[in-house]
């Protein structure tokens, strides 16, 4: 490396500690302009493995900051501090200033990996919203899908290239899922005004995120929550009661959602189990086959004046049906689970190299496929 780089390595959020990588040629004049240890030794005259514990100053009458500095190779020193922004950012001013370019830590990892999806794992897994998805892209780091892209290319330098497109295919096929580690299922609820959609938002994510007033209409914009579900995380998203109206803004609404739920992984219909079946409520059972039926207000009388289709009671105030529609969502954005260790694509990037591997086989332009395969591991 000729030049020398400076990089919080430490992704963007909250953390007690930041850790600043200071690599290159000069790192160690870098740091010891504004590192001043407690000891006699400066971070230049370590050796791998040591720890020093100093202040980070812009020169002698700046009382700086109590850090600790280690040198983790040759050519190599990190830098540990507050995990405040303030903190870390003074630190990369002062090492730019001394000379060393700045990098993005997720150029950094692509630097310090030896494949590219090592590297997209290194990066998917701050991304990973829970435990169970970070340990999916975990195996992934670990070599689950390297490994597999290896094997798919020996396959195609021997007699047995027929079995890569098969190979390639079962990896496409565990796509959806894959990329959903890094982004949530998007879960919409969807049903006609006034049916208490607002209410049974704040009662799956636990706080009032939606305002609730017994007007209808009054959702006039998807208002969106986080949450974990069975350990996927989700997306919900409260719309517009679906009617029609003359109220130009409400109409928008109403168009906003239908847009929404045409992007959904998952639709729940909210049905006033209180009130009688109507020909709207027909409408929407009809429009989205495959969603899950809820009939809340379960704390209310219920209407059986007509004939209804079998779904969850759900009572969002007095929290009736809840931990089992929790449950149902869960199962129905993954209905099986991949075992620990399997193969998983979980960028675009790797889904599109996959695909234009594939097409390559089948135009029987095997050089090409390998060299696509290969830019991905090596």
């Amino acid at each position: 490396m000729s030049e020398t780089i400076a990089a919080l390595v430490t992704p963007s959020g909250r953390s007690a500690i930041a850790t600043v990588v200071v690599e290159g040629p000069a790192a160690d004049q870098a740091v010891d302009r504004h590192f001043f240890p407690l000891g006699k030794k400066q971070a230049g005259a370590s050796q791998v493995g040591d720890i020093l514990v100093g202040h980070w100053r812009d020169g002698e009458q700046d009382a700086g900051e109590e850090l600790v500095v280690s040198r983790t190779a040759a050519d190599r020193i990190e830098v540990h501090c507050h995990g405040g922004v303030a903190a870390s950012r003074r630190i990369m001013d002062h090492l730019v200033a001394a000379g060393c370019r700045e990098v993005d830590w997720t150029e950094y990892a692509h630097r310090s990996e030896h494949a590219p999806v090592i590297a997209d794992a290194r990066v998917a897994l701050a991304a990973a919203k829970t435990a169970r998805t970070a340990g999916y892209l975990l195996d992934q780091y670990n070599g689950a899908l390297p490994t597999e892209l290896a094997a798919i290319v020996q396959l195609l330098q021997t007699d047995h290239a027929n079995e890569a497109p098969l190979r390639l295919q079962s990896l496409l096929a565990s796509a959806n899922f894959g990329i959903h580690l890094t982004q949530p299922w998007k879960v919409v609820i969807a049903g006609r005004p006034n049916v208490g959609k607002s209410s049974l938002i704040n009662a799956l994510v636990g706080y009032e995120r939606a305002i609730v007033f017994d007007q209808p209409g009054t959702t006039r914009d998807a208002v969106t929550a986080t949450a974990a579900f069975d350990g996927w995380p989700v997306e919900l998203a409260d719309t517009a009661g679906l009617r029609d109206s003359d109220d130009a803004i409400e109409r928008e609404g109403v168009a906003r959602a239908r847009k929404l739920q045409s992007a959904a992984d998952l639709i729940l219909l909210a049905i006033d189990q209180s009130a009688p079946w109507t020909d709207e409520d027909q409408q929407l059972h009809d429009a989205y086959p495959n969603a899950i039926v809820i009939h809340n207000k379960a704390d209310l009388r219920a209407d059986n004046t007509s004939q209804r289709p079998p779904g969850l009671k759900v009572s969002a105030q007095r929290g009736d049906g809840l931990e089992q529609l929790i449950t149902m969502i869960g199962h129905a954005l993954v209905q099986t689970p991949p075992m620990p260790g399997t193969p998983l694509l979980f960028t675009t990037q790797q889904v599109a190299a996959i695909q234009t591997a594939l097409q390559q086989i089948k135009a029987k332009e095997e050089a090409s496929a390998l060299a696509t395969l290969k830019a991905l591991t090596s």
